[in-house]
């Protein structure tokens, strides 16, 4: 493959998501304005290495076991990944809701890693960006980063997802203070209506913060209480998580 064949490869690959598990060649062609022949020539090479699968009945494409693969290998080849996955399991049993750990990928936030709730199995959509400014882990990652890139951020105007979501950059500026103060974040309903969220942050052998450690679930489950009550043992697992990074030295 040339290298804008690896490009293109890569890209109809990132179409697929939990909302949209099973895409056609014609509708891969219209998103990725690429021609039908192109797109089943690539679905094609995808299809002989595993890393995409051809559903008998719909006849359309979805990721293949190759992806499983190559996602277990990523865990487990990433330190951070490795320590925190079991600790996210025990967690989300723990508090009966979804446990992820998020990133900052410049402006946004993503989740990395999760476990879904016991109860309900609702899932986040891993790696996909939203804003940081409106969830919890969101929150603890623009609380930690560097003056400059909060300024950045500000400078911005912030969507509102709902009514809930605090767009007043002031408003904002002091939430974030109090986040660094209290070293933890809540947000009702700021990303989505009747979800809400709890975060702290994940500090590497260095001193940084590197992720956020979060759980998140439905606001009549995930009452304001609830959030509060959990921040205590969020911070204690993610204190585990640093401790066993420090001994992986």
């Amino acid at each position: 493959m040339t290298t804008q064949s690896v490009d293109k490869a890569i890209a109809i690959l990132k179409q697929f998501s939990t909302e949209e598990p099973q895409l056609g060649v014609s509708e891969l062609a219209r998103r990725l304005d690429l021609t039908k022949s192109t797109v089943h020539q690539l679905l094609g090479s995808l299809l002989r290495a595993g890393m995409v699968a051809q559903d008998p009945l719909t006849r359309q494409y979805m990721l293949g076991r190759g992806t499983v693969q190559l996602g277990y290998t990523a865990i487990y080849s990433d330190p951070l990944l490795h320590v925190a996955l079991p600790y996210l399991h025990y967690l989300a049993h723990d508090v009966g809701e979804t446990a992820y750990l998020a990133e900052r990928w410049g402006l946004e936030g993503a989740p990395v890693l999760q476990v879904l709730s016991p109860i309900m199995q609702e899932q986040l959509s891993w790696y996909t960006t939203v804003p940081l400014h409106s969830t919890s882990a969101g929150k603890v990652l623009l609380a930690y980063a560097e003056e400059a890139e909060q300024d950045t951020l500000l400078s911005k105007q912030l969507p509102g997802s709902t009514e809930h979501t605090i767009t007043d950059p002031a408003e904002l500026r002091q939430q974030l203070q109090r986040v660094r103060e209290e070293g933890y974040a809540i947000c009702f309903e700021e990303e989505e209506l009747g979800y809400n969220g709890v975060g702290v942050p994940v500090w590497n052998p260095q001193g940084q913060v590197v992720a956020a450690l979060a759980t998140a679930g439905p606001s009549y489950r995930l009452t304001r209480d609830q959030a509060v009550a959990s921040v205590e043992k969020l911070k204690a697992i993610s204190g585990e998580i640093t401790r066993k990074l420090k001994s992986l030295r």
